[in-house]
């Protein structure tokens, strides 16, 4: 057995760094793994050309320490993902939290001891600790790629979830990019005029809307910066985490502010979803790509883009209907459709979208008591526990909200201080283990409602909970 802790944080990204900085806040010694080489999370993965920020960067912080939005000035309305992964170096530097994080090193496995009321933590590198408590900031996996039927591709492929960090070279190479949804819309105005030649092989459109982003100078941010106690109050209590949520009022008007304001956070109307997608024909200007980029329902996800749907009246940008004419074969030299025609290629690109599958914990080996799966557990309290597994907590579990429909910045706040709290209450009571006893509701009605529903969780004393 390696070092006994009070807590270990699984995660490193903007769950892991504010349970990390808000548990050791209570003299708790705690340590967070990482698998990735340095702090950041999904930011950090997900480091493809032309990730940005959707949520406005004045929402975009943690609250708990003033000083650090005083300190951090973004540049942009909607920042761009390096400057968010330097962001969160930042906190971690500010905070003095890389001291206690363990980075490139995945966690595989956790198993209770009933006797000792302790977790042992097993590291992909054979390490094991041991801690009272394990807090999984494990996010999301990401949404599903295209698989392709088979492997003979000459060239390089990578995916936008795992995207290198210095690479691949995209200059001057024929690039394809699998898929048509969010990192698709963001990665192909970025590179084309960069690659030789772009062709983008799309499967179920979304809606597009053109961001408005404008630069943020010493003005806007003194701005932002004096709503910080305002911000802090509110925030927590609105339906999306932040104050890009929908609002009714002229479409024209909130399609022209080229943010979130249409749709985030409720579904959009019909009368929004048609505006939508005239405006998207229109900007095409081809019925063409129109056909196969405009989405034909109401329901298609919704997302804001810079230059997308101008990238295809450029020459050296193609377009491939996989709806139409599916991939049927990897060849060396490229991709066979199911047509006969060959895209030769240098690169493919596989995207995939944030937060859109199953928690990430799964891909972790979790034992509670009498060596129970945590993979066979029915539910959790919030999100935040399980029934089963003491002193395991969680933040990326349903009925959480997710990215889709919240700032995660303002939920992973919430969450790690739930938690926080919930340990130090324990210690006070004299406890040594809490434990979710039955399972709760399985959906919320947005941020504000989960933020009130944890706090009157934790006012009437964790009745959802065991606490021995």
């Amino acid at each position: 057995m390696g070092d006994e802790l009070d807590v270990v944080v699984i995660g490193a990204g903007v769950a892991g760094l504010a349970a990390l900085h808000l548990l050791r806040s209570h003299g708790l010694r705690v340590r967070a793994y990482d698998a990735a080489d340095d702090v950041g999370g999904s930011w950090w993965w997900h480091g493809y050309p032309g990730s940005r920020l959707d949520t406005e960067g004045h929402a975009y912080q943690y609250f708990f320490a003033e000083d650090l939005v005083r300190d951090w000035g973004w540049s942009e309305r909607f920042p761009a993902g390096y400057e968010v992964l330097r962001w969160l170096r930042f906190v971690a530097d500010r905070l003095d939290l890389r001291r206690d994080i363990v980075l490139s090193t995945p966690v595989v496995a956790a198993s209770f001891d009933e006797e000792r009321a302790r977790w042992t933590v097993r590291t992909a590198h054979g390490e094991t600790v041991g801690a009272r408590f394990v807090v999984a900031c494990t996010g999301l996996t990401p949404g599903p790629a295209l698989e392709l039927p088979g492997d003979g591709f000459a060239g390089t492929v990578v995916r936008t979830s795992r995207w290198p960090e210095k690479g691949p070279d995209l200059a001057g190479r024929r690039v394809g990019v699998v898929g048509s949804g969010t990192a698709a819309v963001q990665l192909v105005p970025r590179i084309a005029g960069e690659a030789a030649a772009v062709t983008l092989f799309a499967r179920e459109p979304v809606a597009v809307v053109p961001r408005v982003n404008t630069m943020y100078g010493w003005r806007e941010r003194d701005a932002y910066r004096a709503r910080f106690a305002e911000l802090r109050a509110t925030l927590p209590h609105t339906p999306t985490g932040g104050d890009d949520g929908h609002r009714a009022g002229d479409i024209a008007e909130l399609y022209a502010d080229g943010s979130r304001r249409l749709w985030f956070g409720a579904p959009p109307s019909a009368a929004v979803t048609t505006h939508v997608r005239a405006a998207m024909t229109a900007r095409l200007g081809d019925p063409a790509p129109a056909a196969v980029l405009v989405p034909a329902s109401d329901d298609a996800p919704m997302t804001l883009d810079a230059g997308f749907l101008e990238a295809f009246g450029r020459a050296d940008v193609d377009l491939v209907d996989l709806r139409a004419d599916p991939i049927a074969a990897v060849r060396a030299e490229g991709l066979e459709l199911a047509s006969g025609a060959v895209h030769e290629l240098d690169v493919v690109v596989l995207t995939e979208e944030y937060d859109a599958g199953p928690p990430a914990l799964a891909g972790v080996e979790v034992r509670g008591p009498g060596g129970r799966a945590l993979a066979d557990a029915p539910g959790t309290v919030l999100g935040l526990a399980t029934p089963g597994f003491p002193n395991l907590f969680t933040t990326a579990a349903a009925p959480a909200p997710t990215s889709r429909d919240a700032v995660m910045t303002t939920v992973r706040e919430h969450q790690a201080a739930w938690i926080a709290r919930a340990i130090r209450d324990l210690d006070a009571a004299g406890g040594t283990t809490i434990e979710a006893v039955v399972a709760g509701a399985d959906t919320v009605d947005g941020v504000g409602d989960y933020v009130a529903r944890c706090e009157q969780e934790a006012a009437a004393g964790y009745p959802s909970f065991r606490r021995s």
